[in-house]
């Protein structure tokens, strides 16, 4: 009796397919893991396996599809080539029909991986060849050797794992100042470096530092600011022979190490179960060699927060921050100018005050607050108001759940038989060796193989009731939706920034600038013409001033040679009513740079009131709407259960 896989109408369409056309069209699919790098492998070493099996099979090579230094524990949503992979796999016409991989671990090391992604092929009418042991899934025997392999990939995995975390976890629990891997902290070097009891001790020039920097804040009074001009003024440089930066001194000077002297090994970022356990042992507190006393660290923690506090004053929200990247690959943050008259809020790119004092500011333009709050919240409402607009960001968040549902149904059928059928053999296999008055032994090894195989059908099965659990769950999504965009209508309009910024949070939002901003906003200088007429709510005169008009201010103003002081006052009211910068504005007037000195003159001594009451009858245009938005792409993640349920927020596709 044959209990192999039933192979799948699509597989069975495409060996037809490919036989008829007596070539079949193959890619190869390659991944190295980071560690197999360092171990000195590459996909170039895989590339040659695959390109010699594709030859002797006679296959087309169509195309090859690679991932570097990616886990296999990964699926195929979290693969970059492999994602393109299996999107080129929906195509019409398909572009391959076959995809060759070197061994059943570059598939994946977790079952997960492995099996959805061979499924997801299948579903689609296209088959995976093995180079390793020379198998395909388009015949029973194949598919055995599948299953096989998939389980050993897995099984390999978790021993090196649990292994390598059992040894990790037992040094730091028994060996003093252990070092578990990585730098050292700040302050502090390996001692017995390469070798299993490898151990953290005092790095007497770093520690060195440590306390200069003490002294700064403790004696002198310095904030962190202040005390990085200081040891950049001195010379003294980072561990890596670069300038200090403010954040990187506090990281370093802050740190649990410094201060406590305490490492925590498996702490808050430890990975956890379902029910909040960690996975590989209990958090372990390791002692390090103190570099301050208890009664110094308690000082420093004390100073530094008295500094900070009496430096940060009152600052606006931003709820952007971190979330624009500029043309220079840097990130945006808010910044204030309530100094100046008419303070204004602006996003200025992280480049232009580069940490680093020996590199040169990037020059990216300043880009005005509000109006990108604004259009970037009003583009966030039409999208979670609309519950079709959301499927297109929670496309990826979906991932892998969606599939051929009636095919995974058919699978499970096929399974299930398999498994009765296997059972059926078993117990064939009992009886007749109890006949023949074998031992239990002897019993045990007569079906030691069916059980084997038996137990692959029922994890296989295991598999493939998850994922279809999975997308009986998209229903629940799909409402989950529905429900998001109703709040969103309700609701959203009226949120603070603040509550803005929990949602752009929730939503992963991120905001890539692909242009310039426009010329007369890149400085990042409000337009105080602009701002004067705003802040008066006065329209602005429609054309240049008639010479009855200019009768009327001429009184009210210094007298200025060859009408400098006439060509001043067109200048001022051509740039508000055009929207234009002072250059411009100067330039197609014929006015000279005296217009804006002009003009903050006029401002501080009451000059322009009086000017523009004197001009109450002419006729006036509203402000232009000015341009004030670089070109900009907006993009995000949807998990609506995590907008409306906070405390369900435990799916793993939404990272």
């Amino acid at each position: 009796m044959s209990h192999g896989s039933t192979l799948l109408p699509s597989s069975i369409q495409t060996v037809a397919r490919a036989v008829n056309a007596r070539t079949l069209r193959a890619v190869d699919y390659l991944r190295v893991s980071t560690e197999d790098q360092k171990k000195g492998y590459g996909v170039a070493r895989q590339s040659r396996k695959t390109t010699r099996h594709i030859a002797l099979k006679q296959w087309q090579h169509v195309g090859t599809y690679k991932d570097e230094g990616v886990s296999g524990s990964l699926e195929a949503a979290d693969r970059g080539d492999l994602r393109r992979l299996m999107a080129d796999s929906q195509k019409s016409p398909r572009p391959f029909d076959i995809v060759v991989v070197p061994d059943g671990r570059v598939i994946g090391r977790k079952g997960r991986a492995f099996w959805r992604w061979v499924w997801a092929l299948e579903d689609t009418g296209v088959y995976v060849a093995v180079v390793a042991d020379d198998y395909d899934n388009t015949t029973s025997e194949g598919r055995k050797k599948m299953r096989r392999d998939a389980d050993y990939a897995e099984t390999e995995w978790e021993t090196i794992r649990d292994r390598t975390q059992g040894g990790l976890q037992e040094k730091a629990e028994l060996t003093p100042a252990a070092h578990i891997g990585g730098r050292p902290p700040y302050g502090y070097r390996i001692a017995d470096r390469g070798t299993p009891g490898s151990y953290l001790v005092v790095d007497d020039a770093e520690a060195k530092v440590i306390r200069y920097v003490f002294e700064l804040v403790v004696d002198e009074g310095l904030n962190l600011r202040k005390a990085t001009m200081r040891l950049n003024a001195e010379k003294i440089t980072t561990r890596s022979g670069r300038a200090w930066t403010r954040d990187n001194l506090r990281d370093r000077v802050m740190s649990s190490p410094v201060l406590d002297g305490v490492m925590v090994f498996r702490g808050k970022h430890a990975k956890t179960d379902d029910d909040g356990n960690s996975v590989w042992g209990d958090s372990v507190a390791i002692e390090l060699p103190r570099i301050l006393t208890a009664e110094e660290s308690t000082e420093l923690r004390r100073k530094i927060a008295e500094t900070a506090k009496h430096s940060s004053g009152q600052r606006a929200f931003y709820p952007l921050t971190g979330r624009v990247s500029s043309l220079c690959g840097k990130s945006y943050t808010g910044i204030s100018r309530a100094s100046e008259r008419y303070g204004a809020r602006y996003y200025r790119c992280s480049g232009n005050t580069p940490r680093n004092l020996e590199q040169k500011p990037c020059g990216c333009s300043y880009i005005d607050a509000d109006a990108l709050e604004g259009h970037v919240w009003q583009k966030v409402m039409e999208i979670a108001s609309d519950s079709e607009k959301l499927q297109e960001p929670a496309a990826e968040w979906v991932g892998m759940a969606e599939g051929n549902k009636s095919a995974l149904v058919d699978r499970i059928a096929d399974l299930d038989q398999q498994i009765e059928g296997m059972n059926a053999s078993i117990t064939a296999v009992i009886v007749a060796t109890a006949k023949q008055s074998k031992s239990a032994a002897a019993i045990e090894a007569a079906t030691a193989a069916l059980s084997e195989e038996l137990e692959q059908l029922q994890h296989l099965h295991a598999e493939a009731a998850e994922w279809l659990m999975e997308m009986e769950e998209s229903d629940q999504y799909a409402q989950d939706l529905r429900a998001l965009a109703r709040m969103a209508r309700k609701s959203f309009p009226d949120m603070s920034p603040q509550q803005q910024a929990a949602i752009l949070s929730l939503l992963e939002l991120k905001v890539t600038i692909t242009g310039p901003v426009p010329d007369a906003r890149r400085g990042g200088v409000p337009c105080t013409v602009r701002a004067w007429y705003t802040a008066a709510g006065l329209d602005v005169p429609a054309a240049s001033l008639s010479d009855d008009a200019w009768a009327r201010v001429a009184p009210l103003l210094p007298k200025g040679r060859k009408g400098t002081v006439r060509r001043s006052v067109d200048a001022i009211f051509y740039k508000a009513r055009a929207g234009k910068s002072w250059p411009d504005a100067i330039k197609e007037t014929g006015a000279t740079r005296q217009a804006s000195r002009h003009f903050n003159a006029w401002l501080s001594d009451g000059t322009w009131d009086r000017v523009n009451a004197a001009l109450a009858d002419v006729e006036r245009v509203p402000l232009p709407e000015p341009e004030l938005l670089p070109p900009m792409i907006i993009e995000g993640r949807v998990d609506p259960s995590a907008m409306l349920h906070p405390e369900g927020r435990s799916r793993k596709g939404c990272r």
